[in-house]
């Protein structure tokens, strides 16, 4: 990216400030966001953020995480076919599908999830979305070396609200959801309850048994209660529970005459369970808050797959994978803020354990066997942050953070027992420019980390891998119009990525997880939406990544200038919106940019495009849509996963969706 095409990008948004007319409408952009765990404008916090408020998640029909990437550019969560959770990928900072340690940390309701967990989740009754790219290191720690996804669902307080859904389409897909929050003592104590079915058949056949092959079926349930036995303190108990049965895995052999057809001999399963429980407590007294977050959760993955997709020829190779996951975290923050300074100091610990593990039956030598082992985890991290006015256009903002980790890993294989420590410093400064109420610049300077572990496949003097760690350097300009009718944000970014963690051949049998990679990462990012009158709106979206290796070479070849797998070079949105006098009609192109699939990129998914559309009337009562999801039917497989699987898109799904409100 040249200093030219910098200047250029914030240079239109300064020409917008001063060429664009339009008549004053409704607003756009007025959502207040916890991106730096203190609310704020959206449009004041000094990170390229995308955000999702409550009704823009109904309108762009946003029913689970994986959903989100369509419309946040440079976000994408790869979806490997079911057997793990979904791997995310910000500005082409990826996560391997076959690890555990993720690039992306993701909060729901400030309760930290590992990200192979949190991707499987469903949402409902989500007050909003927050994507924050780029390393958020100083305030989220472990794992958000690319970025963050901040999840808030909604409060119950003393307003009665309760709402019935159902859902069918293409599949025989029927899902129905309901969800009702108030007062149980007004003024002090509410509650709120929120349920979800869903299930819908496959689209995998299996000629070898006659049957569907990922038939899926899952049930949510949440309950929030709150209680504020004065104005000062809020105390709030959050539980939830997630059950999946995804049928079998979404995927193939490469190179077979049809993608959607396998002769399998086995009845293949993925069946997770995934339970939280938190309780926050929040005390405020003038200018000052404080905030303890203490959860649990408990995740529980057993599937079984069928890897050679036939009735065991020429080979078999079964894999069955039992692996529960106990997690306990706490965090306490303190925050300040009047019209000159806010503040924020906290502490946070978690500690994780995680055991079980894979049985491989393979008439391949060397490829069955038990792979059992037990990981536990603690983590302790101090950080603080600033955000002061230098005068009544000029900020800074800085932060540090400081991390000690302790890791013990016992390999049942081989009876190997390690240790494994390790720490980090999180830098972050920026510089905010108030050019007046509605224009924003802002330059920052960040770090982040993804934490080292453990790759029990690797040889037992390479199980072990370090840290890897991101220098971001960006520039950005925030932008409203016309009383925020017209939003218009863009962002720079290059980023220095070194130790980093990458697959490393040892031969053509064996490989490990080593240290041994650098790359770079740049790009930009913009955002538009304007409303050009009161029933048409416009939004736009676009992400442009380039992420390279420098320095990496291991048995198999040396790829530097190569680009780094699971990194689309592209994502964008196009949408156009009408809402009037009870009507709504929506339209939605989403693209993705083609993308290499192995570190010496002979394997590559081509770039693809999808069509949604969404129409309906709303009442004040009720609601009544008719939905397409991909309506042209495109199939976008990724085929060359790990070389020799392909992994089956989703077929289009065209349904209607009935709500009902009292």
């Amino acid at each position: 990216m040249t200093k030219k095409t910098m200047v250029l990008s914030l240079g239109l948004s300064l020409l917008l400030a001063n060429n664009i007319f339009a008549k004053e409408i409704q607003e756009l952009g007025n959502i207040t966001v916890t991106a730096q765990k203190t609310e704020e404008n959206m449009q004041s916090v000094p990170i390229s953020l995308t955000v999702f408020d409550e009704l823009s998640l109904k309108d762009k029909n946003i029913k689970s995480i994986k959903d989100i990437a369509y419309y946040t550019p440079n976000l994408l969560l790869f979806d490997s076919g079911g057997f793990g959770g979904l791997a995310p990928t910000i500005r082409g900072i990826s996560t391997d599908p076959q690890l555990s340690s993720s690039s992306v940390s993701i909060y729901i309701d400030g309760i930290p999830f590992d990200s192979s967990t949190a991707t499987n989740m469903l949402l409902k009754n989500v007050q909003r979305v927050e994507v924050l790219k780029g390393p958020q290191g100083t305030l989220y720690g472990k794992n958000a070396e690319a970025g963050v996804l901040n999840i808030v669902t909604n409060k119950p307080n003393n307003e009665l609200i309760s709402e019935l859904d159902v859902e069918f389409g293409e599949d025989n897909k029927r899902e129905y959801a309901a969800s009702i929050s108030g007062p149980i003592i007004k003024d002090k104590f509410y509650m709120g309850l929120d349920v979800k079915h869903y299930e819908k058949d496959g689209f995998l056949y299996n000629s070898n048994l006659k049957r569907n092959e990922n038939d899926r079926k899952n049930n949510f349930a949440k309950l929030y209660l709150r209680l504020t036995p004065n104005e000062n303190l809020n105390i709030s108990l959050i539980s939830s529970i997630l059950k999946r049965n995804d049928g079998t895995i979404s995927q193939n052999n490469i190179g077979v005459k049809d993608n959607r057809v396998t002769t399998s001999d086995l009845i293949g399963y993925i069946k997770n369970t995934t339970k939280t429980s938190a309780l926050k407590v929040e005390y405020t007294l003038n200018n000052y808050k404080l905030e303890s977050i203490t959860s649990y959760k408990k995740y529980v993955d057993n599937r079984l797959g069928d890897f050679d997709f036939s009735a065991g020829v020429p080979y078999t190779f079964h894999s069955k994978v039992d692996i529960p996951l106990t997690d306990l975290s706490q965090e306490l923050k303190l925050s300040f803020t009047d019209d000159k300074m806010t503040w924020l100091t906290g502490l946070s610990a978690t500690k994780n354990k995680i055991e079980g593990g894979y049985t491989l039956a393979s008439s391949i030598p060397g490829k069955t066997g038990t792979y059992l082992s037990t990981t536990n985890e603690d983590s302790i991290g101090i950080f603080t942050h600033m955000d002061y006015k230098l005068t009544d256009e000029l900020s800074i903002l800085g932060g540090i953070r400081y991390d000690k980790i302790n890791s013990e890993f016992d390999y049942k294989k081989t009876n190997v027992q390690l240790n494994k420590s390790f720490d980090a410093i999180s830098p972050k400064i920026s510089l905010k420019y108030q050019i007046n109420q509605d224009k924003m610049l802002y330059a920052t300077i960040s770090k982040g980390y993804k934490g080292g572990g453990f790759y029990q496949f690797a040889p037992i003097d390479k199980i072990s891998f370090d840290s890897e760690t991101i220098w971001n350097y960006e520039i950005g300009s925030k932008n409203s119009f016309f009383d925020n009718n017209l939003i218009f944000n863009t962002s720079l970014y290059y980023m220095d990525i070194s130790d980093m963690q990458v697959m490393t051949a040892i031969d053509n049998a064996s490989s490990y997880i080593s240290n041994a990679g650098t790359a770079t990462s740049k790009g930009i990012e913009f955002e538009l939406n304007y409303k050009i009158n009161d029933e048409i709106t416009i939004f736009s979206a676009l992400g442009y990544n380039k992420t390279v290796f420098g320095e990496f070479s291991d048995a198999s070849g040396n790829y530097e200038g190569n680009y780094n797998p699971y990194a689309p070079k592209y994502s964008y949105n196009l949408a156009i919106q009408y809402r009037a006098k009870g009507y709504y009609a929506r339209a939605d192109l989403n693209g993705v940019g083609d993308m290499y699939l192995n570190r010496s990129n002979s394997l590559k998914q081509d770039a693809y495009k999808l069509v949604n559309l969404k129409v309906g009337y709303e009442a004040k009562d009720y609601d009544i849509y008719l939905y397409g999801k991909n309506i042209f039917n495109k199939e976008h497989d990724t085929e060359g996963l790990y070389d020799y699987y392909t992994v089956v898109s989703e077929p289009r799904e065209i349904g209607i969706h009935l709500a009902y409100r009292f």
